[in-house]
């Protein structure tokens, strides 16, 4: 799939990267396989954003998605027919990482990111709900799926 993603929407690629990479390199630390597939589907030069990012870069973007996955995991065990709420989902594939098969999904990203629609989740039987959001005009919900009976 080919990408056009210019100024902040840019910045979405190189947490995607970042984590694919790592992964590819220590499954055994970190395992994103959406992020994998995502990197391999986008029609787009990574080479900068490799080069800009190196290990320690790649390091800190695997590392804050391992926490936040740890901790929402931990919560989801608590609590396991939770509903989360991903601010800024661009394409984040958190998700893929820490669903248990109950959880809700609510994806709030920018209109003009064609990312939330590469990654959206498919939760047949579950509730899910993805904003587009007009970075101009604020937070305005505009459109609701809802996938089987819930």
């Amino acid at each position: 799939m080919k990408v056009d993603l210019h100024g902040v929407e840019g910045t979405l690629l190189a947490p995607l990267w970042g984590r694919a990479k790592f992964s590819r390199e220590y499954p055994s630390v970190f395992n994103d396989a959406k992020a994998i597939e995502l990197v391999e589907q986008i029609d787009y030069d990574f080479s900068t954003i490799d080069e800009g990012l190196r290990f320690e870069g790649t390091l800190m973007l695997v590392a804050r998605a391992k926490q936040f996955d740890d901790k929402a995991r931990a919560y989801i065990a608590e609590h396991p027919t939770a509903s989360v709420i991903n601010l800024g989902a661009g394409l984040d594939t958190t998700l893929y990482r820490i669903d248990n098969g109950s959880i809700g999904w609510i994806l709030i990203s920018p209109t003009s990111s064609t990312s939330a629609a590469n990654c959206s989740p498919n939760l047949t039987g579950r509730r899910t709900l993805q904003n587009r959001c007009s970075t101009r005009v604020g937070v305005g919900m505009s459109s609701t799926r809802k996938t089987g009976n819930s």
